[in-house]
């Protein structure tokens, strides 16, 4: 991830200068605002008095088997509501009559679902004792996933309870989990959203951005008062839980299918398969460097908006405007990749909810966010691109927007509701 240009303003200081707004003042752990059921903070609580214990004291377990409906299609329908905290798997149950399809790994025989078990830990060790056995050396260095690296992430996993939302596997159904909405991620098709590889897959400074800032707008907390070490360990653990889980998704699909003859071998192709993915995100071109369109207000920066207010509100075949209806005030729900709802961002608010830099906002709108079937539009030149990133970043301030775009927007008083 590239350093954002000098020029580019914070959002925390676009927030100061617009009255308010910007990023809560402070560091360290913090609970990001948003839709939290009042049920989520009981088992969360009772959980912090009960302590953790020492590496030596921790009692090595297995991992449990997945039960949960694997997602194999997503329903061509849009939703008809957003999710519900603590509905997921009623919602899962409910895409089959939607024209999606799912599979139960409880549908499967007995003995298949043991033998996947035993492979992934032979495989991939246990919590307490994680491991990755692979081939492929120099991608494991590269990624930080040696065995000590993983033993300490997977520490600091349970110690700062990420397992309470994200759970042991890395399924997002932790005991608070089920009731935050949006839902925590579910790792374990090695899906992401918030990346600027051009995939699915997160270079390791998204992954460390995340920790370190937290999501607004969801219960996704910042972790700024760990180490830095520390968060890099914990996003070492989170790749491995990843890996895992899309090995552990696709053997199941694929024992669906009755297609495994040899499982062992079979599945350490496929975990050096999702390694190589890994890697590429890694070494993923760059994000362009923002152009100098001079400070929010200037004419250059307005007629950038100008130029990106045009795109976004052009029809068409994926169009910004089909999905963030009326700037995202009216969006259309879609469904992710994982079966829950995706509710497209009010383009009006903020901040949005990773605060993303330019370089942010430019991936997501050239390469799109698959996990929530926003499309990528490779249609678009480079300086378009950076033209809707322009109006993107100036739409919740409509000082910084021209005249005849603020009265698009806010056609009643011009000014932020």
């Amino acid at each position: 991830m590239m350093v954002p240009a000098q020029s580019e303003r914070t959002r925390k200081e676009r927030g100061a200068s617009a009255g308010g707004g910007g990023r809560d003042a402070g560091f360290g752990w913090q609970r990001r605002r948003g839709p939290v059921c009042p049920m989520a903070i009981v088992p969360v609580l009772l959980l912090s008095f009960a302590g953790c214990q020492s590496s030596s004291e921790e009692a090595d377990y297995a991992f449990p088997s997945r039960t949960d409906a694997l997602v194999l299609r997503l329903p061509s329908q849009a939703p008809d509501q957003p999710t519900q905290p603590g509905r997921w798997e009623a919602e899962l149950a409910a895409l089959a009559a939607k024209g999606g399809q799912v599979l139960s790994p409880l549908q499967l025989p007995a003995d298949q679902r043991a033998a996947i078990d035993a492979g992934l830990r032979e495989l991939f060790g246990t919590p307490s004792r994680p491991r990755l056995v692979s081939q492929q050396s120099a991608i494991l260095e590269r990624l930080g996933l040696s065995e000590e690296r993983l033993r300490q992430g997977g520490q600091l996993y349970r110690r700062h309870r990420c397992l309470q939302c994200h759970n042991v596997t890395g399924d997002g159904r932790g005991p608070a989990g089920q009731w935050v909405i949006p839902y925590p991620r579910d790792f374990r098709q090695g899906v992401f959203k918030f990346t600027t590889s051009g995939s699915s897959k997160p270079r390791r400074q998204d992954l460390l951005r995340t920790l370190r800032e937290g999501l607004k707008g969801t219960a996704m907390p910042s972790f700024a008062l760990l180490a830095e070490a520390d968060r890099d360990l914990l996003a070492s653990y989170v790749t491995y839980l990843a890996i895992r889980g899309q090995v552990e998704f696709e053997a199941l699909v694929a024992a669906g299918q009755g297609s495994v003859a040899e499982l062992g071998p079979w599945l350490a192709h496929q975990a050096e398969g999702v390694l190589r993915q890994w890697q590429a995100a890694e070494e993923a071109p760059p994000v362009p460097s923002p152009p100098d369109d001079g400070p929010p207000g200037s004419p250059r920066h307005q007629e950038a908006v100008q130029r990106g207010f045009a795109l976004f509100t052009a029809g068409g075949e994926n169009s910004c405007q089909s999905c963030h209806g009326d700037f995202g005030r009216q969006p259309q729900l879609r469904y992710e990749v994982w079966g829950t709802t995706a509710r497209p961002a009010n383009l009006t608010e903020r901040p949005l909810k990773s605060q993303p830099q330019a370089e942010e906002l430019y991936a997501r709108i050239r390469w799109g966010i698959p996990a929530v079937g926003m499309p990528a539009h490779p249609q678009y030149s480079e300086r378009q691109v950076w033209d809707l990133v322009r109006l993107v970043q100036s739409l919740p301030f409509p000082r910084e927007l021209p005249p005849p775009v603020r009265a698009a927007v806010y056609p009643e008083s011009g000014e932020h509701p």
